[in-house]
């Protein structure tokens, strides 16, 4: 089954890459105890081929001879649950693949000898027929059930955990029903954000017993591309405009423009290569209203652009900034006269779809065709693949996010984007959040490929990993390792308590700029710094975690590397030069302080005068931050 499955994979590198992907798991798996219900983690990164990878393992799993029936989860949506079918069917060319409506000729097709797998959607009615038909039959009992749960961390958990007077939440309750309605199970759960599963209580018969991760292919994109530090060459920094486009002004945000601006002449550039395909995502908020507004003011700006064709006008000088923008990354890209005339042919023949994909959506939509701009939220946050995804408008915020929430936002992610004319217009402070979640996911990627299984979920103050209705209350304090941590709004009135006390406390030198202190001394730094905003730079939180960290592990060292002179201007995306992060980089294991002096110029976006900004990075192995136990 394995092989036949492979030998359809194109190209060569998929079929190494899932080869490689059942291998590992397979090895874990064996490694392991049979229980009557086992729970194991498949993880990946946001949309990076996650059911290529699993369909590799549900072959290899029917290839033992053990493993005859096998359930496929999906979220519930109708689209995905289909979507699925059909590509099961495709790739699956031994297997028996039935719908969710299929249920009165499973057992007649249990009499073949082929495996059989069932694709269903997480929908309460659709799993209790399947709960049913499972319990009713006794002949089933004898057979082993192997359940894939995609999105696993999505609708699956008990949402009544903390609420000792309510039973189980009803998807949950029906997912255990059928985890335990054969003689043995095997739960595989399928996600790219694994937080809530790995931070459940040792009580939950939900934690994953391993863990195995798959590598992405060579040409994905990813959060280490999109979201690096400093800033990918992809990102334009936008204000916060919703409020600007509810307004009954008529007017359409600055950002906004800009965006659409890019994505038109990606399209022009696309159909001046044969292209036939581009997709234009907003994502400003889960308000369906809001939606409304966006849509509202871009089709009228498109409308106001096709009136200017209709009456002869030239707006091509509008676009030229646009242009040279998309230039400097595709220098090859046609000329500005042939991208103007190929834009408002698009534009005239109305060759450009506005679409606003949330709840309230009817409508089929093919994203796989034309030029779509696609104004959402919740529903475009995930699961939802949007091909060939060029532009990206991306300016939601929450007070208290979610990590795996807001990580599944990343709909840019994929192999099918042409990374020259990618773009991101995103609000500095949100993009900044975005890269801290990305340098926390690394994190959890990376115990998950070296550890025993035993993972710490880290994320700074401020961030929730997960919903707080599927964890216990007395859940968990947060810090993260290994993330570089500097004040976006910094204190600008420290230089002389500085520079009097770095003297007395600099006297172990390393190298050029750089001193070993012990604790004390950091403590006093730190003090010295002076008053930041708590949700910003929380320097008593990190004095807390450092010494908890001192507890847990007393061997580690603290090092400070002192720069003057440093010529920053505010908002930038990054602190550290590229330098002075990879320094950084070759003490993981130890805490590292970053001082640099500041030239304080207004021009900057400074007071005007001169301060001490501070970086901190704890140890990549000391955290201050773990599941319930």
């Amino acid at each position: 089954m394995l092989q036949t499955y492979l030998n359809q994979l194109t190209p060569s590198e998929l079929a190494d890459s899932v080869k490689n992907t059942v291998d590992g798991f397979m090895g874990k798996l064996s490694q392991t105890k049979p229980k009557i219900a086992q729970n194991v983690l498949l993880l990946g990164n946001v949309q990076s081929g996650k059911t290529a990878q699993v369909l590799g393992v549900l072959s290899a799993l029917a290839d033992d001879g053990d493993h005859k029936v096998f359930l496929y989860l999906t979220t519930d949506s109708v689209d995905l649950q289909e979507q699925t079918v059909k590509r099961a069917k495709d790739n699956l060319k031994n297997f028996i693949v039935l719908s969710e409506n299929d249920d009165r000729s499973f057992m007649q097709v249990m009499k073949a000898n082929n495996p059989i797998l069932v694709v269903i959607k997480k929908n309460a009615r659709v799993l209790k027929r399947w709960r049913n038909l499972f319990a009713s039959q006794s002949s089933l009992k004898g057979y082993p059930l192997v359940i894939v749960d995609d999105e696993a961390d999505a609708a699956s958990l008990n949402t009544n955990t903390d609420k000792l007077d309510k039973d189980a939440s009803t998807i949950n309750k029906l997912l255990n029903d059928i985890k335990n309605s054969c003689c043995q199970s095997l739960f595989i759960q399928l996600t790219a954000t694994p937080q809530s599963l790995l931070l459940q209580h040792e009580e939950s018969d939900w934690q994953p017993e391993f863990i195995h991760f798959f590598e992405a292919g060579e040409k994905y994109i990813g959060g280490n591309f999109v979201f690096s530090d400093p800033p990918s060459y992809i990102v334009r920094f936008i204000d916060s405009e919703l409020d600007d486009m509810k307004d009954a002004s008529g007017e359409i945000a600055e950002g906004v423009k800009q965006a659409l601006h890019s994505f038109l002449l990606t399209c022009a550039e696309f159909a001046l290569c044969g292209k036939t395909n581009c997709n234009f995502a907003l994502h400003p908020s889960y308000k369906i209203q809001d939606h409304q507004a966006f849509s509202q003011k871009i089709q009228a700006f498109l409308n106001d652009l096709v009136q200017a064709i209709n009456s002869g006008e030239n707006f091509a000088d509008s676009f030229k900034e646009g242009y040279l923008d998309l230039q400097k990354t595709k220098p090859d890209i046609h000329h500005f006269e042939e991208i103007y005339e190929k834009l408002t042919e698009l534009l005239e023949n109305k060759q450009i779809s506005t679409l606003v994909v949330n709840s309230q959506t009817e409508s089929d939509f093919d994203l796989e065709r034309g030029f779509n701009i696609i104004i959402g939220g919740n529903v475009i946050g995930r699961g939802l693949t949007i091909p060939k995804l060029q532009t990206v408008y991306y300016s939601r915020a929450a007070k208290k996010p979610n990590a795996d929430t807001f990580w599944q936002h990343s709909r840019i992610f994929g192999y099918d984007r042409d990374k020259s004319l990618l773009r991101l217009y995103i609000p500095f402070d949100v993009y900044y959040f975005f890269v801290q979640l990305n340098q926390a996911n690394n994190l959890i990627i990376g115990q998950a490929k070296n550890s025993d299984g035993n993972i710490q979920v880290i994320y700074p103050k401020g961030i929730n990993p997960t919903r707080r209705n599927v964890l216990k209350s007395d859940s968990i304090n947060q810090m993260v390792g290994g993330v570089n941590y500097f004040p976006l709004r910094p204190n600008e009135n420290n230089l002389l308590t500085i520079n009097n006390l770095l003297p007395s406390v600099l006297t172990n030198k390393v190298q050029s700029d750089l001193y070993k202190i012990d604790i004390e001394e950091l403590f006093l730094i730190l003090d010295k710094l002076g008053n930041y905003v708590s949700d910003d730079w929380d320097k008593e939180r990190f004095i807390a975690g450092i010494e908890a960290l001192k507890t847990q592990h007393p061997a580690f060292k603290i090092y400070v590397l002192v720069k003057t002179e440093r010529n920053l201007s505010r908002a930038t995306g990054t602190m550290l030069s590229e330098d002075d992060r990879k320094l950084g980089e070759k003490y993981p294991d130890d805490l590292f302080l970053t001082l640099y002096q500041v030239v304080g110029s207004k021009d900057k976006g400074w007071q005007g005068k001169d301060f001490w900004l501070p970086n901190i990075k704890l140890p990549h192995k000391g955290l201050v931050y773990w599941g319930v136990k």
